[in-house]
């Protein structure tokens, strides 16, 4: 059934079983860095549930796909209120209906608390999928209600194989940390390309504060074109640009131990421990979540990072 796709195989086998034994659960919540199949996953699965096509085009009646929207990019009380009474419902064409409710981290307490009954205890003829690539932003009482499925990052010879098959350059597949979709941002968008290079620029050397906040500033200048177009691309390509640094610092902890680097081994290891990191990542991340500018954010990390 998931012969097409790239990579997971062990949640290929549990879901197949659990198809073929009829106990798939009715709430999954497929977690990992971006790009790396989840709703190629989430979508396969729904052909399977519902039996028919105009799956990959989202224009089948019992499939709702819901994306965050609007400026701020989340998901508002009012979509997920819809999604509520859509769950309960009666399908139109098939036996059942599929919910694929993608960044599921970007809903905000109301939201979320709204969602909670309805995944306790979906009609018996829905399954409801969450994607997320931050799945310690939801709330635990949602993570408790879903059966979770965490996605590990595509091999680097998967990205190049898709990239190849887009007719995009295949060198990019060892710069994308395992997810595809970075490898295609950074083979088709010049823009993110130089984002991720002032990233990874600020992290491999430390800087001082006048030359920081330059580089933040053209860091900032770059994500605000691309907000004015598309929040949601806005706010994705921040969460991206959040992911490379966690996974970077993760690289610095494994060469300090003696470990082999799994994404960066190019890159010039930090003095700061692993613990401290990533609460300091954190801290960041949770700042720009409440509007505070990514350029203040950013800057105690980087200043601290080394």
């Amino acid at each position: 059934m998931f012969e097409t796709l790239y990579g997971n195989q062990p949640i290929k086998i549990y879901l197949q079983k659990a198809l073929e034994e009829n106990r798939l659960p009715q709430t999954l919540l497929f977690s990992g860095v971006e790009g790396i199949g989840k709703s190629l996953f989430a979508k396969e699965l729904a052909k399977h549930l519902l039996q028919g096509g105009r799956i990959d085009a989202e224009t089948h009646p019992d499939l709702h796909v819901i994306r965050p929207e609007g400026k701020s990019g989340l998901h508002s009380i009012d979509a997920i209120r819809t999604l509520i009474d859509q769950v309960y419902e009666a399908p139109f064409e098939s036996s059942g209906k599929v919910f694929i409710l993608h960044d599921a981290e970007r809903m905000q307490a109301p939201s979320a608390n709204a969602l909670l009954k309805t995944l306790e205890e979906p009609s018996p003829d829905t399954t409801i999928i969450l994607l997320s690539s931050a799945p310690q932003e939801i709330i635990p009482t949602i993570l408790s209600r879903c059966m979770k499925l965490p996605f590990q990052p595509l091999p680097e010879e998967a990205i190049a194989s898709i990239l190849t098959e887009k007719k995009l350059s295949p060198h990019f597949a060892k710069q994308a940390s395992g997810s595809a979709s970075t490898a295609i941002l950074l083979a088709s968008d010049p823009s993110f390309n130089e984002m991720q290079k002032i990233t990874l620029s600020l992290l491999s050397k430390k800087r001082g504060y006048a030359d920081l906040s330059d580089q933040l500033e053209k860091l900032e200048t770059l994500l605000e074109l691309v907000k004015e177009e598309d929040p949601v691309a806005y706010h994705r390509r921040v969460d991206l640009l959040f992911g490379t640094i966690l996974m970077w610092t993760r690289d610095q902890h494994l060469r300090q131990i003696g470990g082999a680097p799994l994404f960066f081994p190019e890159e010039i290891g930090s003095a700061l421990p692993l613990k401290e990191a990533e609460s300091l990542i954190h801290e960041a991340r949770t700042g720009f979540q409440r509007n505070i500018k990514l350029t203040a954010c950013l800057e105690r990390f980087f200043l601290l990072c080394h």
